[in-house]
């Protein structure tokens, strides 16, 4: 495969970052095993996790394709390994192979749908909606055959823009419900319909679009 032959496995420790806002672009990222943190800058100047990421999510395309710096940061959630297609070499194959640009700009298109979907969970009011559909997205990356989503109360309750305790009690209604079993740093989805019921019809039917392009696309590189 062409990019096989310009990819280089880099590892990196918990909280490393791999890039930072205002970087200039060294290439684009591929998340091999593990989770990254991407996050965007507050006013305060804090920075805020929007999404966690899971194996086989690439980025870092936007900043390269337009020759500007970087508008996120990409922290290692914990050890995780990534491909790097350093930019100099893949400037050099994209002249040689044009066609894969579109590829790129595919890539592009899907993180901007992702991003999308977020956005408009949080825009959601109940608490118990938001979560719901953060552990469904989280599970859609990274599909597991026991349900199980790995993150920490306060990872994600910054995801879904939830203070500690209002997250704690959305969690302990969806247990209530049947939906969940919380385990240390770990929440096992016990029935995804129940979930999408309480995402709402029009907030799960995202879900369902994103997975049904994932199924009928091709791979992005």
């Amino acid at each position: 495969m062409l990019i096989s032959s310009i990819a280089r496995l880099r590892r990196y420790s918990a909280g490393e970052a791999i890039y930072q806002v205002g970087d200039l672009p060294d290439g684009v990222y591929g998340l091999v095993e593990g989770g990254i943190d991407v996050s965007i800058p507050r006013a305060d100047g804090l920075d805020f996790t929007f999404h966690r990421a899971e194996a086989g999510f690439w980025i870092g395309d936007l900043a390269l394709m337009t020759n500007a710096r970087r508008l996120v940061s990409v922290y290692a959630a914990g050890d995780v390994s990534m491909l790097h297609l350093r930019a100099s070499e893949l400037r050099r194959l994209l002249k040689t192979y044009p066609d894969l640009i579109q590829e790129f700009y595919r890539l592009t298109y899907q993180n901007f749908a992702t991003t999308f979907l977020l956005l408009s969970n949080l825009a959601m009011g109940s608490s118990e909606g938001r979560v719901a559909l953060r552990l469904l997205l989280q599970l859609e990356q990274a599909p597991d055959p026991g349900g199980t989503v790995n993150i920490s109360q306060s990872k994600l309750a910054e995801l879904v823009a939830l203070s500690e305790p209002t997250l704690q009690r959305a969690l302990r209604r969806l247990r209530d419900m049947g939906c969940i079993e919380q385990r240390y740093n770990e929440i096992r989805v016990k029935d995804r319909v129940a979930l999408l019921a309480v995402c709402g019809e029009s907030e799960a039917r995202g879900v369902r679009i994103r997975q049904n392009k994932k199924d009928g696309a091709s791979e992005p590189i």
